[in-house]
Parts: structure tokens; C-alpha cells; sequence
């Protein structure tokens, strides 16, 4: 039995392994080097907004079961819901277009085949056979980039697969892993619309995943050290000795373990024989505050810089992914900018710019290129008492949520093997 875990870094990686191993019984001490948790899903008050915003807005989906494991371990299967059917609303603000994606809310692969033949329930101008044949080819993708599997000039791509690429992967599909887009597809939309319905939550990501795995931990006896950030890590005889801290060591027992649930462009600089993905990928959010409440939801937008807006209350979320060339320019000028898409993709009445709050995360991802694939570690390192987990690890799925938390519940699961 290990004396102690110490899990370094409360995003939803380390969240995920310290509430499993809290529940499992065992000693957990888990430390931050910020303020708060949950990473690049915590929710924050907002002066300006008066409103607790998203720091990003994602994508969850029913089929992801490591999400959902979670939920049930932390106690908040309230704060969260699925839509009754897969629905996907699009809009093409460039032809001024609009349409349904409807996957239904069936079970099997003979429900995506029933949808792949519905000409009412795919993307307008989309042929079946077409649609089929390139779902066949992302399945041979391994090694290849979406653009190599998928022909970028036809009108599925531009309505339905180029959304579902830069959306998932957050990396153009010019350079986008193929094969980590068909894990996906595969988790979700390939078992059905049952799988693949929008997961939403009803009062933020924070409520839903941060705030009560918090409290979990408190009420298994778990610590959680905010302003702790560690700077190195001792190692002897095989083992993590020691660890580093702005503001002293902690001295490890024989028996204690480490997880190391840091980001990718932070866990060189602690472990220099692990080859993690260095390149990262932008993400760039404008929350808008609405004078009209709006329903909750998600809707996809193409021939426009903004990607997905999600609604909820009075505010509108505008998430662009891969955004890379639009960090450097101003934040007004950015949501002045989208603002007239989102006014058309939302049919709103009032033209007039809002209060608005724009949030750039210059890295919010790995870069999941084919070549970055090689190398993400996996979860056990060459010191038996030393675990990885993040979203950049070697999980098998993109750096989205799902795989995140699979990465901590990895991590935990190799701990109490």
C-alpha cells in the first residue's frame, strides 16, 4: 500500500486521479501551482460581465464514458445534461445557408448508417455513398493528416468535416492527425446518436467538474495546496526522493508515488528524458453578454472565422480553435470583429456590440500533428514511483476532456496496481 500520492497539477487530469485515488483509499495530497482548479475549464466571476464565465468553452459528449464516471464519482450528475437526440444546429454565414446535423438517438452502426442515408438528416448537398466512403478512409488513417484522407474541396468537407476536424483536434486538417479523429468518431458518432448527443452543463464547467471534485476530496480527507509550483523533482534509487518547491521540499517516503499531471510545455523541464509534444495549438474565446436571454445550446457556424457558439442565459460563447494568427491582434478588434456572425447565426435583434469578455489561450493544446502522436509518453515512467497524466499523454484520443480525465483515472489505476 503507498503511504502517499502526490498528485502535481489540479487541472482535469489531476482532478480525475486524485478524487480515484481519494476513493480508493488512499493518502492523496494534491498541488497547484495557480490559485484554483480545473485548468482551462475552470469558470470564473466576471466584474464586467457580472456573470461566472467559462475560461473555454468544450464540447462534451453522452458517449464519453470516462466523463461520465467522473460525474457519477464526484456527485454532480445534476449539474449536467444530454440533448434528447444528436442535433448539431449549422449556419453558413458566407451563403447564407442553414441546416441540421441529426444523428438520432439510436444505438449501433446501423444507426449511423440510417442517418448516412437520410438526405434530410445530413449536411445539404452531401452525398451517401461519399459520406460512407470517406468514413471508411479516416478508419485507414494512421500516420496520415485529415487533408491526406479527405478531399478538402468537396461540400462535405467545407459543412461537415472541416467543423468536426478543427473542433475536435483544435489543429488545421491540413495538419491534423487523422486517426485521432476517427478515436473519436469511433467512441461517439459510430455507436450511434445515443453516444454521440451534446453533454451541456447548467451552471458552467466549474459547477459541473471542478467545484465537486473539490469538495469530494475534502470530505475523503485529501489535501489540495493552492500556490504550490514545483520546480524540480530528486530522484535515488529508482525513485522520486524529493520534491521541489518555490517555497521549500517535501521528502518523500519509500512508499509514496508521484503523478505528474502537469502540462505538456511544462513536463520537460521536470523530467528531461520524457518526450512530450511541444508545439502547441491557440484557442481563442469572446463571451458576449446578450440583452435577450438565449437557451442553452451549441451551434456550428461556417464561411466565418467563428467556429461554434454555445449559449447559455444571456451569454453567447464564441469558440475559434486553431487560432493561432488571431492571438497577436487586439481583443476589441476580435470581438468587434465576430460580433456580425454572431448576430446572424443567432438571428439576434439588437446589432449593437455588447459587453463582451475575449480570452486567448495561446496554449491550450498539444499540436496533434501525426509526428507529435510518436511522442506522447505514456503513463508509466522509467521510476516505478512516477505517473504521468494529461490530455498530451499517450491515451489514445485527442487532448479534449474525455481524454484528460482517462488520463488521470489511467495514472490512478496504475498507482493502485
Amino acid at each position: 500500500m503507498s503511504q502517499r500520492v502526490h498528485v502535481i497539477g489540479a487541472g482535469m487530469a489531476g482532478l480525475s486521479a486524485a478524487v480515484r485515488l481519494a476513493d480508493a483509499g488512499r493518502n492523496v495530497t494534491l498541488y497547484e501551482a495557480s490559485p484554483h482548479a480545473g485548468g482551462r475549464c475552470r469558470s470564473y466571476f466576471d466584474k464586467d460581465l457580472e456573470y461566472v464565465l467559462d475560461n473555454g468553452a468544450h464540447l462534451m459528449m453522452s458517449g464519453n464514458k470516462d466523463i461520465s464516471a467522473y460525474i457519477d464519482l464526484i456527485g454532480s450528475a445534476h449539474e449536467v445534461f444530454a440533448l434528447d437526440r444528436a442535433i448539431f444546429d449549422f449556419i453558413d454565414v458566407e451563403f447564407d445557408k442553414a441546416w441540421t446535423i441529426d444523428l438520432g438517438a439510436g444505438h449501433g452502426r446501423w444507426s449511423l448508417l440510417r442517418w448516412i442515408f437520410d438526405a434530410t438528416r445530413r449536411p445539404p448537398e452531401v452525398g451517401a455513398l461519399a459520406l460512407l466512403k470517406e468514413v471508411l478512409a479516416l478508419r485507414r488513417a494512421q500516420g496520415k493528416t485529415v487533408a491526406e484522407c479527405l478531399d478538402m474541396r468537396t461540400d462535405q468537407f467545407r459543412s461537415f468535416w472541416e467543423p468536426l476536424c478543427v473542433g475536435v483536434l483544435n489543429t488545421k486538417p491540413e495538419n491534423a492527425a487523422a486517426e485521432l479523429l476517427w478515436a473519436v468518431f469511433e467512441e461517439t458518432v459510430l455507436l450511434g446518436g445515443h453516444a454521440a448527443r451534446p453533454l451541456l452543463t447548467r451552471n458552467g464547467l466549474g459547477a459541473a467538474l471542478v467545484d465537486p471534485a473539490l469538495a469530494r476530496l475534502k470530505d475523503l480527507g485529501a489535501e489540495v495546496q493552492f500556490g504550490h509550483r514545483v520546480r524540480d523533482l530528486e530522484f535515488k534509487d529508482g525513485l522520486v526522493s524529493c520534491l521541489d518547491f518555490a517555497h521549500g521540499a517535501e521528502v518523500l517516503g519509500e512508499q509514496d508515488d508521484v503523478i505528474l499531471a502537469v502540462p505538456h510545455f511544462v513536463v520537460g523541464d521536470l523530467i528531461e528524458y520524457v518526450s512530450a509534444p511541444q508545439k502547441s495549438n491557440a484557442i481563442l474565446n469572446v463571451h458576449y453578454w446578450l440583452n435577450e436571454p438565449v437557451e442553452t445550446s451549441l451551434k456550428g457556424v461556417v464561411g466565418s472565422p467563428v467556429q461554434w457558439i454555445f449559449t447559455r442565459d444571456h451569454i453567447a460563447s464564441v469558440t475559434m480553435s486553431a487560432a493561432d494568427d488571431w492571438t497577436d491582434r487586439d481583443a476589441d478588434d476580435i470581438a468587434e470583429t465576430l460580433w456580425p456572425d454572431v448576430v446572424r447565426a443567432l438571428n439576434l435583434k439588437s446589432h449593437t456590440l455588447p459587453s463582451y469578455r475575449t480570452i486567448k489561450e495561446r496554449r491550450a493544446t498539444f499540436a496533434q500533428t501525426p509526428k507529435a502522436l510518436a511522442l506522447r509518453p505514456n503513463t508509466k515512467t522509467k521510476h516505478k514511483n512516477l505517473f504521468l497524466a494529461g490530455d498530451w499523454t499517450n491515451t489514445g484520443l485527442p487532448a479534449t476532456i474525455e481524454g484528460a480525465v482517462r488520463s488521470g483515472r489511467m495514472a490512478a489505476e496504475a498507482v493502485l496496481g
